[in-house]
C-alpha cells in the first residue's frame, strides 16, 4: 500500500496541471450570446403620404402638428401661421395631423373625416379654413354644408367617409400622439422635439429663424 506521502507526490502534480488548464478555460471563456451595450433609440414620428401639407412642400423648415379643428387654440395658431406664410413665401411647411379630442359640443371625429377625405380631393386647404370658422360648431351639417361650400365630389366623400382605410388612418395618428405622450393640442413639433407653444406670431418667427 502506498504511503501518504508516495499519493501526494503522484497525485499532487497531476491536480495542479488539471486545474491550471480549467483556469485557462474560465479565462478564455465566451458567452454564446454576449450582452448586448444599452443603446438609446429616438422615436421618429413617422409621416404618411396622406398627411396634408400647408405651404410649399419642398420649404426647408417642417413643421409637424397635432390638431384638431373644434380647438380654439388649434384655430388661433392656425391664424399665426397662416399670416407667417404670406409674410415668408416657401420658408416653412406644416405637415397636418389631426387629433381628434373634442367631444363637446360636437365629437371632432367626423370633421377629422371630412378633413381627410378633402385631402383625398386636394382640398384640405379649403376644408380647414371653413372647419375652422365654424370651430364650435362642426356639426354633421355644418360639415356636409361646408364639403358644398368647397365642392367635394359628394360620390367620392361618401364612399371615402366610410372607408376603414379613413378610419385607420385617423387611429394611426392617435397611437403616434400616444408614443409621443401629448398631454393636449395644439403640440407642434420641428426637427422630431416638441416645442413649447409661442403665444404670437412674433414667438413663432422667433423659433422658426425668419426674423433673422
Amino acid at each position: 500500500m502506498l504511503s501518504t506521502k508516495k499519493m501526494l507526490a503522484i497525485f499532487l502534480p497531476a491536480l495542479i496541471i488539471v486545474g491550471l488548464a480549467f483556469f485557462i478555460q474560465i479565462v478564455n471563456y465566451k458567452p454564446l450570446f454576449p450582452k448586448l451595450k444599452e443603446t438609446t433609440s429616438e422615436f421618429t414620428i413617422p409621416l404618411s403620404t396622406q398627411d396634408p401639407i400647408i405651404g410649399n412642400s419642398k420649404a426647408a423648415n417642417t413643421i409637424i402638428a397635432f390638431e384638431d379643428f373644434a380647438c380654439e387654440s388649434c384655430k388661433q395658431h392656425n391664424e399665426y401661421l397662416e399670416n407667417l406664410q404670406k409674410k415668408y413665401p416657401n420658408k416653412f411647411k406644416i405637415i397636418w395631423k389631426g387629433l381628434p379630442v373634442a367631444v363637446y359640443p360636437y365629437p371632432s371625429l367626423e370633421a377629422q373625416k371630412y378633413g381627410y377625405c378633402a385631402e383625398a380631393q386636394k382640398k384640405f386647404s379649403e376644408f380647414k379654413d371653413y372647419a375652422f370658422a365654424n370651430t364650435d360648431n362642426l356639426s354633421d351639417t355644418t360639415l356636409q354644408t361646408i364639403a358644398e361650400e368647397i365642392k367635394l365630389d359628394q360620390k367620392k366623400l361618401d364612399k371615402c367617409l366610410s372607408d376603414e382605410e379613413t378610419t385607420v388612418y385617423i387611429e394611426n395618428t392617435k397611437q403616434i400622439a400616444q408614443i409621443l405622450s401629448i398631454q393636449s393640442v395644439p403640440a407642434f413639433f420641428i426637427n422630431n422635439k416638441q416645442i413649447s407653444n409661442p403665444n404670437s406670431e412674433y414667438g413663432w418667427e422667433e423659433i422658426l429663424g425668419l426674423n433673422q
